[in-house]
């Protein structure tokens, strides 16, 4: 596998941090990061997947607008609604 490096700068006492809990996981700090951020940016797209998967629901009806503001916050629900009101419009 490729590998390219990032260059992180961090206030001292979080440097101290990160290194005070990689060593619990008896890891580098390097280590640590590396895997933290890998399990970050994993999590984070399964979320994407997941509001997509609940805004698909609710454009085809399948969820109501109260479940998909609990899913989602009622940012993201309102946005959806107001969407989906537009697209029914056209």
């Amino acid at each position: 596998m490729q590998t390219k490096s990032i260059n992180v700068e961090l206030p001292y006492d979080t440097y101290l941090k990160v290194g005070a809990v990689a060593s619990e996981h008896f890891e580098s700090a390097r280590d640590y990061i590396k895997k933290v951020v890998s399990e970050s940016i994993r999590e984070e797209l399964e979320l994407k997947d997941i509001k997509k998967q609940v805004a698909s629901g609710y454009a085809a009806d399948e969820i109501s607008y109260e479940s998909l503001k609990t899913l989602l916050g009622s940012k993201d629900a309102e946005r959806l609604r107001i969407y989906k009101e537009t697209i029914i419009e056209s």
